[in-house]
C-alpha cells in the first residue's frame, strides 16, 4: 500500500486527464453494449415479419428484400453507424487522455531518477554497477508507466464493461446469463497462469539480452585489444553462445504463447456453444428469442478480454510495483552532499586550500584512506603530490571538489570551509582532469567545450593549443569535427589526456587538479604541456599528481602520501637532501630512465 501511495502521488498532477479517461471509457462502454441490443432489435423485428399471417412472404429471402425489412435494416443500420462511430471517438480520448498522461508521468518520473542521480554522492555509484543503475532508468520506468497506463486503463475497462454487460444479460435473462458466465472464470485463471509465466520469462530474457548487449558494447570498446592478442574468434564464440542462450529462452516464450490464444479462443468457444445449447432450449419453449442468442453470442466476446484482462493486469501490476520499489530505493537514497541551509558561499575562489586534520574513510570500509592530514597551499601556487599507487593522493584532493566530504577535520578554500561554498559554484570554479580519463561519445569540440557554455571557436581552440594537442587535431580530416567514439576510441592515450586537459582550462578555473594526467604522452610532449600551463595557469592554483618526478620536480611544494599520510614536504631539492621516500623513488626512476636508454 505505501508503494501504491508513491505511485499515485505522481498522478495527482494528471488527476483531471485520469478521470476524464475513465468518464470516456465508460461512455464507450455504455454504448458498445448497445450494438448487440440494436442486432438483437433487428433480427426480432424481420422475424416479426414472417410470424405475422397478414404479409404473403413466401421463403426467408422475400422476407430480406421486402420494403418493410428494408426500412427496418436501414433504420437499426443507421442507429448501429452512429453507436459504433460514438464508441470509438470516446476510445480515442481514451486514449488520448489515460495513455497520454501515462507517457507524461513517465516523462516526469525519468526526470526525476536523472535530477536524483545527478545529485548522489560518488559512493552510490562505487557501490552499485553501472548496468544496474541503467536499468532502473530505463526498463523499471517503463514497467512502472504500465501502471498508469495499460493498469489503470484496463480496471476501469472491465469494471465498467463487466458491470453494464452482466447488467443488461441479467435483464434479459438470469438463467442464461449463469450459463454463459460459467466458463469466464476458468479463462480469467488460465490468463492470469500464463500471463504470470509470460511475464517471467520476459524477464530471463530482457536479463540475457542485457548480457548480449553488455556483451556487444565490451567487444566494440576493446576492438583493438581483441585484435592485438588476435582473440577474435574467441570473442565471436562467447557472443554466439550468449545469443544461443536467448535464443533457446525466445523459442519457449513463442512455445507458451503460441499456445495461449489457441487456448483462450477454445474456452471463448465453449461460452458461445453453451449460450447456443441452453439458448436453443429456451427459444423452443419460447422464453427468448433468437435474437436473444445472438445478442449473448455477442455480449460474451465482448466480455473475453475483460475478464482474461483481470490476470494480465494483476501480473502488470505487480511488475510495475517490483520496479517501483527498486526506483523509490534510488530516489530515497539520502544525498550526503548538500549546501547548507544559510546561504552558499559563491565568490570568485582566490586559490587558497587548507587541511585541518583531515581523515577519511570510505563508506563501508573499516581502514582509514587518509589520516590526520594536515596541510596548506597559497593561491597561485604549483602543489604536487607523490607516493605509491593506494596511498591516498586521489582520495585526497577528490575531498577539494567535494566529490566526497571528509569523515573527521576540515577543509578550506580562501579560509571558508568547502561546506559553507555552493556545490555548484565550487565544482564550477575548479578545472579536474581525472585520473581515468573519460571523453564523450561526440566531437574533439564538444568535448573540450564541454565545462563552458557557448565556448567560442577561438577559446576551443587556445586551449587544445596550450593542451598540446592542437596540432594533432587538425591532422584529423574533419578536425574538431571529428566523432571521439565511444570512451574516445578513435584517439590515442596521450590525445584522450591532452584533450582532458583541455576540457579543464577552457573553463579559466580558480583552481586545476591535474590527476596523473601526464601518463600517457611522451617526456618530450610533457615538458612543452607544462611549460605552457606554467604560463597560462601563473595565477592560478595548481595542483599536480603524478608517478614521475620529472612532472614534478618544479612545483612550489610536493608532498609525499604513504598510506593515507603525509611524511615529506618540501621542494625538490630539499627533498631530495633529505635522502627519504621521495629521494628513494627519484633515484629509481633515473636508473630505469639509464636503463631505458642502454
Amino acid at each position: 500500500m505505501e508503494s501504491l501511495k508513491k505511485l499515485n502521488h505522481y498522478l495527482k498532477k494528471y488527476k483531471g486527464a485520469a478521470i476524464l479517461g475513465g468518464i470516456f471509457l465508460t461512455g464507450a462502454n455504455f454504448f458498445l453494449i448497445w450494438i448487440p441490443v440494436l442486432i438483437r432489435q433487428t433480427m426480432d423485428e424481420v422475424e416479426a415479419l414472417g410470424a405475422d399471417e397478414s404479409a404473403e412472404f413466401d421463403s426467408i429471402i422475400t422476407i430480406l428484400f421486402s420494403s418493410e425489412a428494408g426500412a427496418i435494416l436501414a433504420y437499426n443500420s443507421l442507429l448501429l453507424i452512429g453507436t459504433v462511430f460514438l464508441y470509438g471517438i470516446l476510445l480515442f480520448a481514451t486514449r488520448q487522455t489515460l495513455i497520454v498522461s501515462s507517457r507524461k508521468i513517465e516523462f516526469d518520473i525519468r526526470n526525476t531518477i536523472m535530477d536524483k542521480l545527478l545529485q548522489l554522492p560518488q559512493r552510490y555509484f562505487s557501490a552499485n554497477r553501472t548496468g544496474e543503475i541503467y536499468v532502473r532508468a530505463t526498463e523499471d520506468v517503463g514497467r512502472v508507466r504500465e501502471y498508469y497506463g495499460p493498469v489503470l486503463m484496463y480496471t476501469i475497462n472491465t469494471i465498467t464493461r463487466a458491470g453494464f454487460i452482466i447488467t443488461m444479460m441479467i435483464i434479459v435473462n438470469p438463467e442464461l446469463t449463469f450459463w454463459a458466465l460459467l466458463p469466464l472464470p476458468f479463462l480469467s485463471a488460465f490468463a492470469y497462469w500464463v500471463s504470470g509465466f509470460i511475464n517471467k520469462y520476459q524477464l530471463i530474457i530482457q536479463e540475457q539480452y542485457s548480457r548480449i548487449a553488455g556483451k556487444a558494447q565490451e567487444t566494440f570498446s576493446s576492438i583493438r585489444l581483441i585484435k592485438a592478442y588476435n582473440r577474435i574468434d574467441y570473442e565471436q564464440e562467447r557472443f554466439e553462445e550468449e545469443s544461443d542462450q536467448y535464443r533457446k529462452k525466445k523459442l519457449k516464450l513463442d512455445l507458451v504463447e503460441s499456445l495461449f490464444h489457441p487456448t483462450l479462443n477454445l474456452l471463448i468457444g465453449v461460452s458461445v456453444l453453451i449460450v447456443v445449447w441452453k439458448g436453443g432450449l429456451m427459444v423452443i419453449d419460447g422464453i427468448i428469442t433468437l435474437g436473444n442468442i445472438a445478442e449473448f453470442v455477442i455480449y460474451v466476446a465482448y466480455l473475453t478480454w475483460p475478464v482474461a484482462s483481470l490476470g494480465y493486469t494483476v501480473n502488470v501490476l505487480q511488475k510495475s510495483l517490483a520496479s517501483w520499489e527498486r526506483i523509490d530505493e534510488m530516489l530515497t537514497e539520502p544525498i550526503d552532499i548538500l549546501d547548507d541551509e544559510k546561504p552558499a558561499v559563491e565568490k570568485k575562489l582566490k586559490g587558497s586550500i587548507e587541511f585541518r586534520n583531515v581523515s577519511f574513510k570510505y563508506p563501508g570500509a573499516e581502514e582509514y584512506a587518509l589520516k590526520n592530514v594536515s596541510l596548506e597551499i597559497k593561491p597561485g601556487s604549483n602543489m604536487a603530490i607523490v607516493g605509491r599507487t593506494g596511498s591516498g593522493k586521489s582520495t585526497l584532493i577528490n575531498l577539494i571538489p567535494r566529490l566526497f566530504d571528509a569523515t573527521e577535520g576540515e577543509v578550506l578554500i580562501d579560509g571558508i570551509n568547502v561546506k559553507e561554498w555552493g556545490v555548484q559554484h565550487l565544482r564550477k570554479s575548479i578545472g579536474y582532469v581525472p585520473q581515468e580519463t573519460f571523453l564523450f561519445s561526440t566531437t574533439i569540440k564538444e568535448n573540450i567545450a564541454f565545462g563552458v557554455e557557448n565556448a567560442s571557436t577561438e577559446q576551443i581552440e587556445k586551449a587544445a593549443d596550450q593542451a598540446q594537442v592542437l596540432d594533432n587535431i587538425l591532422d584529423f580530416e574533419k578536425k574538431f569535427e571529428t566523432l571521439v567514439g565511444e570512451r574516445g576510441i578513435t584517439l590515442s592515450g596521450g590525445q584522450k589526456q591532452r584533450t582532458a586537459i583541455a576540457r579543464a582550462i577552457i573553463k579559466d578555473p580558480g583552481i586545476v587538479i591535474f590527476d596523473d594526467s601526464l601518463s600517457a604522452v611522451d617526456t618530450k610532449t610533457e615538458d612543452a604541456i607544462l611549460e605552457h600551463l606554467r604560463v597560462k595557469l601563473s595565477d592560478k592554483t595548481t595542483i599536480m599528481i603524478s608517478h614521475r618526478i620529472s612532472t614534478v620536480k618544479n612545483a612550489d611544494t610536493i608532498f609525499y602520501v604513504q598510506n593515507g599520510s603525509i611524511v615529506e614536504f618540501g621542494t625538490h631539492s630539499e627533498l631530495i637532501k633529505k635522502e627519504g621516500h621521495y629521494s628513494n623513488m627519484y633515484q629509481k626512476q633515473l636508473l630505469e630512465q639509464e636503463l631505458a636508454e642502454i
